[in-house]
């Protein structure tokens, strides 16, 4: 039993403080005296919060979770848990079939496996390829491709069942496939890279996507379809309580208006922060490659983010989720609020709310301390101490 002390623990609703958190493996509960076997760890007045769930990260550490190789993931869940994320979805993005297949189960063996001494590996998240070209952003779309039952299957079959979200456009043909294959194997379904307006991203609510790609980004807003205004994603988005919704907290992607507005009408049990990190996050290099090393999309990293070459479009952020944290507490997010929004609403929106996110009795030990200025020193994942 290790109890953490001098602390003030952030839970989903308020800080507490003049106690102590005890756990092993798990979450023992949050104590007012200190069992005398107990190792103590003293936080030397600084914040304990729940570790972070990052679920939309392509890389990090000079890596990208299509280079398939088990030092690739391995590198990447090492250098995410060195700040702050203890569990995270590998996400992948539109590419060659037979790279994106050999993503696919090179992640899902490694799901199955387990890969020890960084972030939990908790599935598959497919960004993509089934997008609309005119929202691609940095994707590389050259030709639009639609649902296919065999192709969800097989992708399903190499991922020994651990895909756990896609996205997708679904004002695109043959969408209902994908929504019913979905719904059927208990995949998160999301709009992303779309050009729907609101009546299509509600219908499709009702056909199963419940949540949104990276907000703001490859999402519409009210437009005009020939002289017809309609609203768009972000409309539905804030209409529909059912939709839940993602922002990248990079501090470059969203401006801090934007982010407050977002917690203001969906409030932090609806919007989760993410890094949409790609290879370069936590490194210093100017120069990169956004998805498989080899024929993925060369970029720039210029004021602290990914870029294409041409400057056209952002091309994932280079951030980790502290700095996330830390960007939604700059801009006058709560602590609690910010909190929350990196690591029990992420991990409710996945459906793993019932062990990570919280510091709850009989979770997973995913604990983070900060000192008072929000430093992260130390990380421990299931009760392991990473950093």
């Amino acid at each position: 039993m290790r109890v953490i002390t001098n602390c003030k623990i952030v839970t989903p609703d308020e800080i507490i403080e003049d106690k102590a958190l005890a756990f092993d493996g798990r979450i023992s509960g949050i104590v007012s005296s200190i069992p005398g076997d107990a190792t103590v760890i003293n936080a030397g007045g600084g914040y304990v919060l729940p570790g972070f769930v990052d679920i939309h990260v392509h890389g990090g550490g000079g890596y990208d979770f299509l280079d398939s190789a088990p030092e690739a993931i391995s590198n990447i869940l090492k250098t995410h848990a060195k700040h702050g994320t203890t569990s995270l979805l590998a996400t992948t993005l539109t590419c060659p079939d037979e790279i994106l297949c050999r993503g696919i189960e090179a992640v899902g063996n490694a799901v199955q496996s387990g890969v020890e001494g960084g972030s939990e590996l908790l599935g598959i998240h497919l960004e993509g390829p089934y997008f609309s070209s005119a929202a691609k952003g940095a994707q590389a779309i050259t030709e639009q491709k639609l649902p296919d039952l065999d192709e969800l299957e097989n992708w399903r079959r190499l991922s020994k069942n651990h895909i756990v979200r896609i996205d997708a456009a679904p004002e695109l043909p043959e969408m209902d496939v994908l929504a019913k294959w979905a719904k059927d194997n208990g995949v998160l379904a999301s709009i992303g890279h779309s050009g729907a307006n609101a009546e299509t991203a509600i219908e499709y609510l009702g056909k199963g996507f419940t949540h949104i790609t990276h907000l703001y980004c490859s999402t519409t807003t009210e437009h005009k379809e020939g002289q017809v205004v309609h609203g768009g994603i972000i409309e539905a988005a804030y209409l529909c309580d059912d939709f839940t919704v993602e922002l990248i907290g990079d501090g470059k992607h969203i401006p801090k208006e934007t982010m407050l507005l977002c917690f203001k009408i969906k409030g932090a049990s609806k919007t989760a922060l993410i890094t949409d990190a790609m290879r370069a996050a936590g490194t210093d290099v100017q120069r990169s490659v956004l998805g498989e090393s080899e024929t993925g999309t060369p970029v720039m990293i210029e004021d602290g983010v990914a870029k294409l070459l041409d400057r056209s479009s952002f091309a994932g952020s280079v951030a980790t989720m502290d700095v996330c944290f830390k960007t939604a507490l700059r801009y006058g997010v709560p602590i609690c609020d910010a909190a929350k929004s990196c690591s029990l609403t992420p991990a409710g929106i996945i459906g793993v709310a019932d062990r990570k996110g919280s510091l709850e009795p009989g979770k997973d030990a995913d604990i983070l301390i900060f000192d008072s200025e929000f430093n992260l020193k130390k990380v421990f994942v299931r009760g392991n101490e990473i950093v």
